[in-house]
């Protein structure tokens, strides 16, 4: 073949044939990417491979996009420590960064069992507050009503019980 016959044949409108797979083409590209945007509303692909592949490129895209997300957030959250680390205000509270972000090991066991122990003393507290039980929780009341009782409690020995 010369160049001339090929350049004649591509200057050749498309045929009907071309334009029907065309617009097939076209038809069930839209079909997937509609697939793809939202599986439980559209038409599902005909083959297992293509509906396997679009779904796992969406999950692959949703992951990659709440990534993006995810880093955004801490690059916006470090930009405003930035901005107001570089302020009169930031220098004031340069003594509490210990406590927000401690250095270390011991340093951040130290403040999580300081964390922890007074979330537990804050529920319990609550809790006793909600149900009603206030023993314990004033010392000198506590005093007065072992005095009232009169006298000291016996103390018994637990009951031996044989563990077979």
């Amino acid at each position: 073949m010369s160049s001339a016959q090929i350049s004649h044949e591509a200057l050749q409108p498309p045929s009907h044939a071309d334009s029907a797979k065309s617009s097939s083409a076209l038809a069930r590209t839209r079909r997937n990417l509609g697939y793809l945007y939202d599986p439980a509303h559209s038409e599902a692909p005909k083959r297992l491979r293509t509906r396997l592949f679009l779904r796992n490129t969406r999950y692959v895209i949703k992951f990659i996009f709440w990534r993006l997300v995810r880093s955004l957030k801490y690059m916006a959250v470090g930009a405003a420590a930035a901005a107001v680390a570089g302020t009169a205000f930031g220098g004031i509270l340069s003594g509490a960064a210990f406590f927000v972000a401690p250095t270390g090991i011991f340093g951040a066991a130290s403040v999580g069992l300081l964390w922890g122990l007074g979330k537990f003393g804050w529920r319990t507290l609550a809790h006793r507050i909600r149900s009603g039980k206030t023993e314990g929780a004033n010392a000198k009341h506590d005093e007065k009503a072992d005095a009232e009782r009169g006298g000291e409690e016996e103390i018994k020995p637990p009951k031996m019980v044989d563990p077979w």
